[in-house]
């Protein structure tokens, strides 16, 4: 007698940063959450809003063409105008869709607590089950700032949440200070890269540094302040060599190459355009390292890749992947307001870009379990019953 194969229990994510039929360039970080997940299945609902009412939508697939994914619009205004009303309704139209496909939910996941994680509060009690909440630094701190009245209500939420998830781990000391959250709810949870054979060489280009970024958003990258720190740098270290690589409309590509002749730096920093993410992973164990001092970094999982591929970082304090690197002794941070501040890290990962690499080869065990989705998934399904 064959035996029965118990159905998977299922899990109902909200994420705005998903790639969908409304917008194919998000993120896969979410993606790459779920399908590391394989024992249990999922509904998603891919956000993305509108301020025109009549535009919202409710489309059946990804981009991908996964049909367990809904790729709405929604009605919002910007700046989080009638950010409550908004995702009230948002929880309405997916607790109708829920009911009338009769899935039977275990729990909610909802991965900005901020946002989506206010429909994903009220999906939790109309459907009686556990929430989850992830907290992503950037989104959560423009609220804080901007909307202190609804303090009260994230209190009450985190508050009946069943896990509190820090995909930026540098902000859970803010969390904590605003909310005085139970300890026992928090959980690290790093954005989790492709799986690949990672293979670190000890061999690579002395001197020569990559930045991984999306031009069209250069300010937020740091891409002056980096230009600013390498062009200090370059009386000490002639030899000195910058690639860009990460693309950009023809006007923020214009914008990036004047920055840099007007710093005199063509000679030193060239701007590689956009990459595909295999080639880029071919490339970047040939670099001394990979240096991006961006503000307000969700994560930054270009930092992971480096790592994993055996490339020392410099990375931003208080931002990104700060919070994660204990013990790993193949980076330093800087502050990515502080130019100065920028110069000194880079000269210290020049000076330190032999030992840091033997250390990363020698430790790429280390790396790999830190960032590693087996034990993360292990703990997440202990933790909501679902395996």
């Amino acid at each position: 007698m064959s035996k029965v194969t118990p159905a998977r229990r299922c899990v109902l994510h909200l994420a705005v940063e998903y790639p969908s039929l409304n917008r194919s360039t998000n993120t896969p970080a979410v993606r790459n959450f779920i399908r590391a997940n394989p024992e249990v299945d999922y509904r998603v609902f891919a956000l993305r809003r509108t301020a025109n009412p009549s535009a919202c939508n409710a489309l059946v697939g990804d981009d991908q063409g996964d049909n367990k994914v809904t790729s709405m619009k929604y009605w919002g205004l910007p700046y989080g105008i009638l950010l409550f009303l908004s995702m009230t309704i948002v929880a309405w139209r997916i607790y109708r869709t829920v009911q009338s496909e009769r899935l039977s939910i275990a729990s909610i996941h909802a991965h900005k607590f901020s946002f989506e994680g206010i429909a994903g509060w009220w999906l939790s009690r109309w459907l009686n089950v556990p929430l989850a909440l992830s907290v992503r630094g950037e989104a959560e701190q423009k609220i804080l700032r901007y909307k202190p009245h609804y303090k009260p209500f994230y209190r009450r939420q985190l508050n009946d949440a069943t896990k509190i998830y820090y995909v930026s781990a540098w902000f859970k000391a803010q969390m904590v200070r605003h909310f005085n959250i139970d300890p026992h709810k928090e959980s690290l949870l790093p954005n989790f890269v492709a799986e690949r054979d990672w293979s670190p060489v000890v061999t690579f280009q002395h001197n020569h540094l990559v930045s991984i970024m999306d031009l069209n958003v250069q300010e937020k990258k740091g891409f002056v302040p980096l230009l600013q720190a390498v062009a200090q740098l370059t009386t000490s270290y002639p030899d000195l060599r910058l690639d860009i690589i990460g693309g950009g409309f023809p006007k923020s590509m214009k914008k990036a190459q004047q920055h840099i002749d007007q710093l005199g730096l063509a000679a030193n920093v060239t701007l590689l355009g956009q990459t595909d993410n295999q080639q880029l992973l071919q490339t970047l164990p040939n670099y001394a390292g990979m240096v991006l001092p961006s503000r307000n970094e969700t994560f930054g999982m270009a930092y992971v890749e480096s790592l994993l591929s055996g490339v020392p970082i410099m990375y931003s304090n208080a931002t990104g992947i700060d919070g994660f690197l204990d013990g790993i002794e193949a980076g330093i941070g800087a502050d990515p307001n502080s130019v100065d501040s920028i110069a000194v890290a880079i000269q210290q990962l020049l000076l330190h870009q032999q030992p840091w690499r033997q250390w990363l080869k020698l430790n790429h065990k280390i790396v790999v379990e830190r960032f590693s989705r087996a034990e993360y998934i292990k703990q997440y399904n202990l933790t909501f019953g679902l395996s």
